[in-house]
């Protein structure tokens, strides 16, 4: 098999590769999109400098005599493009130690998605959404720092994710040179503290961040989705392309920004610090649940769709003249 050059295991439940992984020199190909059961590759795949295409690393430990697939081995894959998956940085401190010594994706401008996993399932935690961390999981947050330090994207990454992070904002997200990133999601980063101003960013999606205080205003956002941000008072004000907003379990949000010129679709749940919605004018489309404080809901002259369910303190529904579709459930006070 030594002139393989593509190896298609998307969706398959294979559980582990071989060491032989390594002696296909030509390999260019590797699919391991939705291999979920994958919890081991064997060391040898820094041999393949070949590679353009590898959907998902997995960082190892060693298995018995097996030496485990070690971060470092992404050194020399410097043909790689598209799409890169690295799940199980939390690992081992000998991992975190050779992230740390070595610059391993920066240069790879092939690169344009990314998503780093301080788990091993890429997004599926096991761990609970509680915001309070015992003292191990502070130690593993200042050793999870130095690995994610290392792993500084190209500045042409357009789409960028991070799961499961127990560590504080690393210092290349404060480059505002990311001028192609139109895309991130953090998730389960309990210590991150605040979302800067990347210009191209359309697509912000932060969710179960519980130290998140502050949101930069960026005038390119399209959609915003927050949840679980409960350290999160307000949402920036100057957002002019801002079309669909999704905000949930932000207790401590008391109010949207008024006047928002174009978003057509709004969802709120669980959001008990807001107490009216007003004043937009564009939205076509709005979902209210539990938010118990919620009183009012008026001026929407182009909304055609309203959900809302489980308001209690809801009273008054005005100035809704292009009304298409109204569902409400369980808002006991609305006359």
């Amino acid at each position: 098999l030594c002139n393989l050059q593509t190896l298609d295991l998307n969706y398959s439940k294979i559980e582990e590769l071989p060491k032989e992984m390594g002696e296909l020199c030509n390999l260019r190909f590797l699919g391991l999109k939705w291999t979920w059961e994958l919890k081991f590759i064997a060391e040898g795949l820094g041999k393949l400098t070949n590679f353009r295409t590898l959907h998902r690393f997995v960082v190892c430990d060693d298995e018995g005599d097996t030496k485990g697939c070690n971060i470092r081995e992404l050194k020399d894959l410097n043909k790689l493009q598209g799409e890169l998956s690295i799940q199980g940085l939390e690992g081992t401190r000998k991992a975190i130690d050779c992230a740390r010594n070595a610059q391993l994706l920066k240069e790879k401008y092939g690169i344009i998605s990314l998503e780093f996993y301080f788990g091993i399932t890429g997004g599926v935690s096991e761990q609970s959404g509680t915001s309070e961390q015992s003292n191990d999981e502070q130690s593993g947050g200042s050793e999870q720092i130095g690995a994610l330090e290392a792993l500084e994207p190209p500045l042409g990454l357009e789409c960028l994710e991070i799961g499961d992070y127990k560590g504080k904002m690393p210092v290349w997200h404060l480059n505002i040179e990311y001028t192609n990133l139109h895309s991130l999601k953090l998730e389960r980063c309990h210590l991150w503290e605040k979302l800067i101003s990347i210009t191209s960013l359309k697509v912000p999606n932060v969710i179960n961040c519980p130290a998140l205080c502050e949101i930069a205003s960026t005038p390119a956002f399209e959609s915003l989705k927050v949840e679980e941000c409960c350290s999160l008072e307000q949402l920036p004000y100057h957002m002019p392309a801002l079309k669909w907003l999704d905000v949930a379990l932000c207790d401590s949000l008391e109010q949207l920004p008024d006047h928002r010129p174009v978003v057509k679709s709004l969802m709120v749940w669980a959001c008990d610090g807001l107490k009216a919605l007003v004043n937009m004018p564009a939205l076509e489309s709005l979902e209210v649940s539990c938010c118990d404080c919620i009183e009012h809901l008026h001026n929407m002259p182009a909304l055609k769709s309203l959900m809302v369910r489980r308001c209690d303190r809801l009273k008054t529904l005005a100035d809704l003249p292009a009304l298409e579709s109204l569902e409400v459930e369980f808002c006991d006070s609305l006359e």
